[in-house]
């Protein structure tokens, strides 16, 4: 029983070891994810600070998410469960999209409006978009059902259309660097190179499970 009790209090540790460690990820991408959003738009690019709590923190947002998927898919890799940092996760990317929907008006997305109505660019990002965040919503209630392979493939697909979702309305930015406000790569294209990332990720956790 001395044993068995070690035993327990041992995985307990460990347990409450490994939720600080998810919790200074969660901490650490979304502080970074801020800062970075703030200091492009507001301080380099000029957008408002009246704009803050909504346009800005809702691109820190967007980007934290997919970081933190990012980050759960390397939580696999390594053998770890995502459990937490998918949780986190599916909060940001529901958060993104209330804020998002709210704020979705030529005067804050002039690139996304041809007249009165969507271009079709970004009606794709916002069809790859709510896949993502519908996904995040199917994961989640079904993830005890999933495979290991099956919530790779899974958190991959995910992946693919937020990055998708990032880049398609990003593109034009991205060729001229030149003209990024300090110098600093458009959120688009971190969010893309994410997606892509966690992708190729989720690629070498379906590999070993094979």
């Amino acid at each position: 029983m001395n044993a068995v009790g070690e035993l327990l209090r041992v995985k307990e540790s460990a347990d409450r070891g490994e939720a600080r460690r998810d919790l200074r990820i969660v901490a650490a991408l979304s502080a970074a994810s801020l800062v970075y959003a703030t200091v492009r738009y507001n301080v380099f690019k000029g957008v408002p600070w009246a704009d803050w709590p909504s346009l800005i923190v809702n691109k820190a947002v967007g980007l934290s998410a997919l970081l933190l998927i990012l980050a759960g898919v390397q939580a696999m890799v390594a053998g770890r469960s995502p459990r937490r940092l998918l949780a986190w996760a599916g909060g940001g990317v529901l958060l993104h999209v209330a804020v998002s929907l709210a704020i979705l008006e030529p005067g804050y997305f002039p690139g996304f409006f041809v007249g009165p109505k969507m271009s079709f660019a970004a009606g794709l990002s916002l069809l790859a978009g709510a896949a993502a965040a519908v996904g995040m919503e199917i994961g989640a209630r079904k993830s005890g059902t999933l495979t290991y392979r099956g919530r790779a493939l899974a958190l991959g697909a995910i992946a693919a259309a937020s990055g998708f979702h990032a880049g398609v309305t990003g593109l034009h930015n991205w060729i001229e660097p030149a003209k990024w406000p300090g110098g600093m790569p458009p959120i688009t294209l971190l969010s893309f190179v994410a997606g892509c990332a966690a992708l190729a990720l989720a690629r070498r956790v379906w590999g070993k499970s094979t």
